[in-house]
């Protein structure tokens, strides 16, 4: 389906919406984006309540429509009821307003134009596709397509959605949208609650949680619920809402009656599970640890491969903040490293501990030595590589419910190698280890506002 086509099924619901009295502010904050966003979106709309005006009631004079526009521009958000007969003509002298509006705000200074929509969230990441780039705003109204790749987003709210392609989803607000296609993750980290995906057959609200959400070409959902609980208040639901906790999985068909409970599995969301945390690209023998791991570090054993465990998010250091490394470049024998590197300025960062626990599966046979290279989309602004400052870095940096007993010989050792690319995004590690737990802590910087000012193409 083009891109227009799902514009006009929308542009033409929300003009039959307007004719009646339970018209939102919110259902005409989404027609004036629409409108806005594009030439063809208002052409649409006047060929389609000029054909519904000439249907319903005749064809009205200029003259009539002029003068209700006048009047309307004196007239309060408020919804204004009037008798049947005059709707269809009203709606259409309504939409000569809102393009007029537009017109006058394109030769207006933008500080003074009527009608301002502004970005409600930006692109944080774009791997592998080349219809956005990190940094493109967006706004109520638009809508993101792509064929392959992933694409993150983190929403003024706070929300972060990971989308994989092929995709097709729609910003709604600063804390909702519709998918219609695709494969998501929804974070919504911190004290953010009610970030709400709409599906064809489905609506999910969020409760402070980390979930998953298919969505296939027929509409039909499938949704499981990583950590936390969300609830499911689709038509299906009313007049109680139906409530999922981690480790629940359900599907609903997009004209069933009631969804239907199916294996809990987070294999196929890894993928943007991994890209909701910012890490781009994980190489060699590494991955993230899996949302049923990511609390108990110190009890997750994998002698094949180095775990990147997420910790939390958007941390307020404090000045003076002690590392061990700031600067790319390679890093071996703690010995050899300064005691310690204080950082120049306060940061915001997000955390990342990285491990090694082979438990006691190892054997003097057994390969010793593990490496990988992880990507962040974010600079690193510090690496900590001593067991003193993980120790003392837990409770500011893990998460609250971290788990790390069980832990010894934390940092690295002789034998170990980290090293930072001069793009300061690629981190290489190699662990030489046999027993024990090797650790180190990664602090890449927050990005709670978009730091580019360039705006989402905009859909045709």
């Amino acid at each position: 389906m083009s891109d227009l086509s799902f514009q006009r099924d929308r542009i033409e619901e929300l003009l039959f919406a307007s004719a009646n009295e339970s018209f939102s502010v919110e259902e005409r904050d989404e027609l004036n984006a629409l409108l806005l966003g594009s030439s063809a979106a208002r052409r649409f709309a006047v060929q389609f309540l000029s054909l519904d005006a000439v249907l319903t009631e005749g064809l009205i004079a200029g003259e009539a429509a002029l003068h209700y526009a006048e009047k309307n521009e004196k007239r309060s958000t408020k919804v204004v009821r009037f008798p049947i007969r005059y709707k269809a003509w009203l709606a259409a002298a309504a939409a000569v307003v809102l393009i007029c509006v537009w017109v006058q705000s394109r030769r207006m200074d933008p500080k003074d134009r009527a009608v301002v929509i502004e970005p409600v969230g930006f692109i944080q990441s774009a791997i592998r596709t080349s219809e956005f780039k990190r940094g493109d705003t967006f706004r109520p109204g638009d809508w993101v397509r792509f064929e392959s790749g992933r694409v993150a987003l983190k929403f003024e709210s706070g929300a972060k959605l990971a989308v994989e392609g092929p995709a097709d989803f729609q910003i709604l607000s600063n804390n909702g949208a519709r998918m219609t296609r695709g494969r998501a993750t929804i974070r919504v980290p911190g004290k953010t609650k009610g970030f709400t995906i709409e599906t064809p057959a489905e609506q999910i609200v969020d409760l402070g949680t980390s979930f998953g959400v298919q969505v296939e070409q027929d509409g039909s959902t499938s949704i499981a619920v990583f950590e936390g609980s969300v609830e499911l208040s689709g038509r299906h639901h009313a007049p109680v809402p139906k409530q999922l906790s981690a480790g629940q999985a359900v599907w609903v068909e997009k004209h069933s009656n009631a969804p239907s409970e199916i294996p809990y599995e987070v294999r196929d969301f890894l993928p943007t599970w991994q890209t909701s945390f910012g890490v781009e690209a994980v190489e060699g023998s590494m991955r993230v640890a899996e949302p049923k791991e990511r609390a108990m570090p110190g009890k997750v054993v994998d002698c094949h491969r180095l775990l990147i465990f997420p910790e939390r998010e958007s941390v307020q250091l404090p000045l003076g903040f002690v590392v061990s490394a700031t600067e790319p470049g390679a890093y071996q024998n703690p010995k050899s490293l300064k005691q310690h590197v204080t950082l120049p300025e306060p940061v915001m960062v997000d955390s990342y501990l990285v491990q090694f626990n082979p438990g006691e599966l190892l054997t003097s046979e057994s390969p010793r030595r593990f490496s990988g290279i992880l990507k962040f989309d974010r600079p690193v602004v510090g690496l900590l590589f001593r067991a003193k400052m993980l120790d003392e870095s837990d409770t500011l940096l893990g998460l609250p419910s971290a788990d790390f007993g069980g832990v010894y010989r934390r940092g690295i050792n002789a034998g170990d190698e980290v090293s930072l690319e001069e793009d300061r995004r690629t981190l290489t590690v190699s662990f030489d280890v046999l027993n024990g737990v090797d650790q180190i802590r990664v602090l890449v910087k927050s990005n709670p506002s978009n730091p580019n000012s360039s705006s989402i193409p905009r859909i045709p």
